[in-house]
């Protein structure tokens, strides 16, 4: 084959132009409910409305694109022919992506899938942007790849943070997020926040739904500025401090443990300036959540989990054993769900261990680093239970999901339903027509608070047992109700609103230092959601930075990296099950605040050997 005077053979221009095309496609069309055949008169009418449909629209923005595409998938060819384009494809992380913008379109747009299979026109334009979106992503893949490949991220030059890294990035930290800590004083809080400190200063009995701990450490707090000071504000101050202590301590220690692992000052710098600039770090800081803290302690917990499977004799170190098995308290005391994160990747980082230890160090990796928490946490949360005659939480909370699809199978197909459904249903939901109306596709709260708290063992049995037959009757239902529940995790293109704001709550003053202050902070807020900035604390795009983080350590075979990425995936199915995903974005804050320092211990990893790999 000859080659142009661009030194590409036909057959490569042919291809770029195909995926240039088909990305120009994906990008510019419109996608639109499936025509109904009825609404024309003749099969002809119908049939040119279908294919125009299909074709969309070619104007200057689609010739715009095409050019730029071909550009773009000149220049990976040429990068991928000079430097090499790896082992390992990009496809299956380049077709994730390409698959969650179609469906996210869709569900977003229409609530269902109807955009994507509504009907074969529609299948037919999804299957050709898929294709554009796919080409794309396999591009853009391969060049992140190939840059990160291209750089060295380890330096033996002294920087400004080879000493007392630590402490000069906390106090940067410190500095960047006490403004907005002064101008929201006492703090903003979140409902859960005020559902808390009601069961310390209020009449609400103590309840296990939140967890204790940060309860009676928040509510403690606010309740000594009350005794101490007759100001609950200054008390809520004072968590605000301790919790913005937590964070900058947490980030400012994974500054320390690149630093020490000899990172480029220019690594560490981006990572400081995102996390000194990111509205999502200084919001968070002036928000009283219990998600700060724990996402603090998870953030730790990552950092040592990391160190060890990288250099498993860290086990024999007691001063790392001992800290480690105190971070991993933070994290199931801080938050309920804390303990399938511990519980879940201690047993990823166990299995990942196994064959390093012997039987000494087996025992004590198992019992000391992972099982000797979760124990110990265990036992801690029943003690501080039976002291303040806590009620337990209630185990509707863990069933968002099926109750979302129950929700909308008795939406759709009420008289469908044998009697012992109802029967099992109504046990735990109460009237069926009831829990129908109150389905709600962006929130299983609404569902989920029709929950029987007296249900039985026996009657939640029951329940799955109907609920099972309503899958089997009516599988698609439940996967639409699925991915309506999800789909915003991984999602980029929606858009996941950070700033909490409560209701008054007469307890406590809020508005801000002075009048209208927390105006002002909402306005920066969400006007800087509206820029790059806000693509940061995106948590689709968070989620997908984790997946292409976690192809590019399985390209080049670090398996302790992928491993210690492991809280983050639990953290990822813990999303997934909560209540959704609009009004919930700090589920994913283990996800956004250690995905950072990830990366950098990913890129300043020693270079596995092909010989060594294989082995």
């Amino acid at each position: 084959m000859t080659e142009n005077t661009h030194g590409l053979t036909k057959t490569a221009c042919l291809k770029i132009f195909a995926k240039s095309f088909l990305t120009a496609y994906a990008l510019c069309t419109v996608f639109h409910a499936p025509l109904e055949p009825g609404r024309y008169e003749t099969a002809i009418d119908y049939a040119i409305a279908s294919i125009y449909e299909l074709l969309g629209e070619y104007n200057l923005k689609f010739l715009l694109v095409l050019v730029l595409s071909a550009f773009c998938y000149r220049f990976a060819a040429r990068q991928s022919a000079e430097k090499g384009s790896g082992r390992h494809s990009s496809v299956i992380p380049a077709g994730f992506f390409a698959l969650c913008l179609l469906l996210g379109q869709s569900y977003h747009e229409a609530g269902d899938s109807s955009y994507v299979l509504g009907s074969g026109i529609n299948f037919v334009k999804s299957a050709v942007a898929f294709a554009g979106y796919a080409c794309l992503f396999h591009a853009l893949t391969g060049l992140a790849c190939l840059a990160l490949d291209s750089h060295d991220f380890r330096s033996d030059k002294e920087h400004f943070f080879t000493r007392h890294a630590f402490s000069k990035s906390f106090f940067i930290l410190a500095a960047s997020y006490l403004p907005f800590l002064i101008l929201a004083f006492p703090g903003n809080l979140c409902w859960d926040a005020i559902g808390q400190i009601d069961q310390v200063i209020g009449d609400v009995s103590y309840s296990t739904h939140h967890p204790l701990f940060h309860t009676l450490i928040m509510g403690g707090l606010v309740k000594a500025g009350e005794s101490l000071f007759h100001s609950p504000e200054i008390g809520l101050f004072l968590y605000m401090l301790l919790q913005d202590t937590m964070l900058a301590a947490a980030l400012a220690a994974t500054i320390a443990v690149l630093s020490g692992r000899g990172a480029r000052f220019s690594l560490l710098l981006v990572l400081q300036l995102l996390y000194c600039l990111t509205p999502v770090y200084s919001n968070m800081a002036s928000t009283a959540v219990k998600d700060v803290p724990y996402a603090s302690c998870v953030i730790v917990y990552c950092i040592w989990l990391a160190l060890l499977l990288e250099k498993p004799e860290r086990i024999r170190n007691r001063k790392f054993i001992i800290s480690f098995f105190f971070i991993q308290l933070g994290v199931i005391l801080f938050r309920n769900n804390g303990l399938y994160v511990v519980l879940l990747s201690g047993i990823a980082g166990f299995l990942f261990l196994f064959r390093k230890y012997g039987l000494r160090e087996r025992i004590l990796c198992l019992f000391a680093a992972f099982g000797g928490s979760v124990v110990t946490a265990k036992l801690i949360l029943a003690l501080l239970a039976f002291i303040c005659h806590a009620t337990p939480g209630s185990p509707g909370e863990m069933m968002s999901l099926p109750f979302q699809q129950t929700a909308r199978y008795l939406q759709l197909y009420q008289d469908e339903i044998s009697d012992t459904e109802r029967v099992s249903i109504e046990a735990l939901l109460g009237d069926v027509g009831t829990a129908a109306a109150k389905y709600d596709p962006a929130s299983a709260d609404p569902v989920k608070a029709l929950f029987d708290r007296t249900a039985s063992a026996k009657e939640l049995i029951a329940y799955m047992n109907a609920w099972f037959q309503g899958l089997v009757k009516h599988p698609g239902t439940y996967f639409e109700a699925f991915f309506l529940h999800v789909y915003g995790w991984f999602d980029p293109a929606v858009s996941n609103s950070i700033r909490y704001e409560a209701d008054t709550y007469d307890a406590i003053r809020q508005g801000g230092l002075f009048p209208d202050a927390e105006k002002l902070l909402i306005f920066y807020y969400r006007f800087a959601g509206r820029t790059l900035l806000g693509f940061f604390e995106n948590t689709g795009a968070s989620v997908w930075a984790l997946v292409f983080l976690t192809f590019y350590q399985k390209r080049h075979r670090q398996r302790a990296a992928v491993c210690a990425g492991a809280p983050l995936w639990v953290s990822l199915l813990i999303c997934m099950a909560s209540p959704c995903f609009f009004g919930h974005p700090r589920y994913a804050f283990p996800i956004l605040f250690t995905l950072p320092f990830l990366y950098g211990f990913t890129l300043t990893l020693a270079p596995v050997s092909e010989d060594m790999a294989q082995k």
